[in-house]
């Protein structure tokens, strides 16, 4: 490590020094990247607790919660967006941007912080990290442990130098036999794996309720419809991406135009990307934005006035879980999009028929059971989910029976938090023995 601080930081200097210059956006974050932000630390040393970004960030909450009521914590993220979330789920949690994975910056970090221990969330396995962390004698775990085909084709693929590092993490809680079998061969000691399910089962249900979306149904126009106007057929693009978006807005269009009017609801994964959506819309399109709502309700239109076939645009933070329950059907984003799949938890506990297209790696498991108990529907492109959402825009009771079926693989799939903690318990101990 001291000679690779000595060869790089002559060139990687001149580099950041560029990159605050030229690009402004590293800018409100940048010391924070460099391992000198400001934290509010106990004398005690802490847990360092690390996620990638937003989906993870919301996936590790109630672990989070559990594990702050033990030991102190510090939480990481690698993206804007998750310290964000981080930061409003726990306010009382110190959280930072991790430093760059580059050699030199982590170990002032965990010595400065008083970092005592260190968990990772799913895969996030940087090499100067826990070179660092090994350097310092700092022990490293991994919870709720992921690898996709793809990532476990490019850690196979460098088995050699993933080895070393792989070989350190213990305890390594995995969702999934396939999991710890992939793990295992990367070089996880057999002793430190333990399959203890997937966390995003594991969801709050203050998260899920009404009251976090206060006035959605009166934005949706759920309430006193007008006179001898059919039920609404709500459809919801969860966590999509662009062309999925836009996918949605042409099958509304072709749905209506046979005759079949549904209202959408687009969710879009990064808000980051609504002005170049926006601007993709048709002109045509009744848009109503949600936060154009809640800056004037009084202005809304009133239930029943609301034309069917408006597109309704969730363009906020925090009130995805609770819209869901308001759809008829749920389209789970990043699966037509070669993305891999976004969390289809929330629908399935609010008990409504899913849709997605191949592209399910990243949810293979959770996909798996619920496709298996008929809750789901796999399209593969823009005419198969056509076809589907008319049969379903038919069929209320087959939408029904799709429901009843997700809520019932939701329930039987409770208990991973529980187990993960039971895995932690000793490696918390050998560290933290003195009570909180």
């Amino acid at each position: 490590m001291k000679i690779l601080n000595t060869l790089l930081w002559p060139f990687i200097l001149p580099f950041l020094l560029l990159v605050y210059l030229f690009w402004p956006k590293s800018r409100p974050h940048f010391f924070e990247r460099l391992g000198l932000g400001r934290m509010r630390l106990t004398r005690r040393g802490t847990l360092l607790f690390h996620v990638a970004s937003l989906g993870e960030a919301r996936a590790a909450r109630r672990l989070i919660e559990a594990l702050s009521g033990r030991v102190p914590l510090l939480l990481t993220t690698m993206t804007a967006t998750g310290r964000e979330a981080l930061s409003k789920a726990h306010p009382e949690i110190p959280v930072t941007l991790a430093p760059l994975d580059l050699p030199g910056l982590w170990i002032p970090f965990f010595k400065s912080r008083g970092v005592r221990g260190i968990l990772l969330f799913e895969t996030e396995v940087w090499p100067s990290m826990l070179g660092s962390a090994r350097d310092l004698g700092i022990p490293v775990g991994l919870v709720n442990g992921r690898l996709s085909s793809r990532s476990f084709g490019r850690y196979r693929s460098l088995v050699r130098f993933v080895r070393p590092f792989f070989s350190r993490l213990s305890p390594v809680t995995v969702q999934s036999e396939r999991d710890r079998e992939r793990f295992l061969s990367l070089g996880v000691r057999p002793e430190a794996l333990h399959v203890t399910g997937n966390l995003k089962w594991d969801v709050d249900p203050a998260v899920l309720a009404p009251d976090r979306a206060p006035g959605a149904r009166e934005w949706l126009g759920i309430g006193r419809k007008s006179k001898g106007e059919p039920s609404r057929f709500r459809i919801l693009g969860s966590s999509v991406h662009p062309e999925e978006a836009l996918t949605l807005v042409r099958i509304s269009q072709r749905l209506a135009s046979g005759g079949r009017p549904v209202d959408l609801i687009l969710a879009p994964r990064h808000l980051e990307i609504l002005p170049a959506l926006l601007s993709r819309l048709p002109t045509s399109v009744n848009l109503s934005r949600r936060t154009d709502w809640q800056s004037a309700p009084e202005k809304a239109a009133p239930d029943g006035d609301k034309p069917a076939g408006t597109l309704y645009l969730l363009d906020t933070y925090g009130e995805l879980g609770a819209v869901t329950g308001l759809a008829d059907v749920v389209f789970v984003g990043g699966t037509l999009d070669p993305v891999g799949g976004h969390s289809p938890v929330e629908a399935a506990w609010h008990g409504k028929p899913l849709l997605w297209g191949p592209h399910r790696d990243h949810i293979a498991d959770l996909a798996e059971g619920l496709s298996e108990a008929g809750a789901a529907v796999e399209v593969r492109d823009e005419e198969a989910l056509l076809k589907t959402l008319t049969a379903l825009w038919d069929d209320p009771e087959r939408r029904r029976k799709m429901g009843q079926a997700a809520r019932a693989v939701f329930e039987a799939s409770g208990g991973p938090l529980g187990r993960t903690l039971e895995v932690l318990s000793p490696f918390i101990a050998a560290f933290f023995p003195e009570p909180r």
